[in-house]
């Protein structure tokens, strides 16, 4: 009878090679899993600061007309400088009660601008447009809609959101309403 040498090292080196395949799959997914985890947490802010410009532009229809622009991530001038009134129906802190104009100044600066919670600390290439039905934007029958566009994620292939454009994937999300 011949004695077989080396065929626990050949076992060993087999499920080694099933390991290590193993734990690519496993990193591959958990990539996978935190991509998606910044789509949805970008998603969730675009929507939740939707909604809160939604309710500040609902309760200050006499400063209506001055919401409606386009803000983007690119021209950073509304960001630029604190607003000199931190407008707020309280009189905590430096809050002060502000005219229609100063509070919708604020409000802008504060959905879009303010560290860390407005949409430029926390999604990646964003635009938003804010529009009116008519162009003077202060009657009751004026449908307002906020459209903001996003990257949402660059393909399937894992890549630095912030570097890539070239294939990336954009959202969108369009909330109307009447004031």
């Amino acid at each position: 009878m011949k004695q077989q040498l080396g065929i626990s090292m050949i076992e060993v080196l087999i499920a080694l090679v099933v390991f290590a395949i193993g734990v690519g799959g496993m990193a591959g997914l958990q990539l996978r899993s935190m991509s998606m985890s910044v789509d949805a947490t970008q998603r969730a802010v675009v929507l939740a600061k939707s909604q809160e410009l939604a309710d500040r532009i609902r309760s200050n229809t006499a400063g209506m007309s001055t919401y409606i622009n386009t803000f983007n991530n690119n021209d950073q001038s509304y960001c630029a400088a604190r607003p000199a009134e931190m407008c707020s129906d309280s009189s905590a802190g430096d809050a002060v009660s502000c005219n229609e104009i100063q509070m919708a100044t604020f409000d802008l600066w504060d959905v879009f601008c303010e560290v860390p919670t407005g949409l430029n600390s926390s999604v990646i290439q964003w635009n938003t447009d804010i529009a009116c039905t008519s162009s003077t934007c202060d009657g009751a029958q004026d449908t307002v809609t906020i459209t903001t566009t996003w990257v949402s994620k660059t393909s399937d292939s894992n890549k630095d959101l912030a570097s890539t454009t070239s294939a990336a994937i954009t959202e969108q999300l369009i909330l109307s309403f009447v004031p």
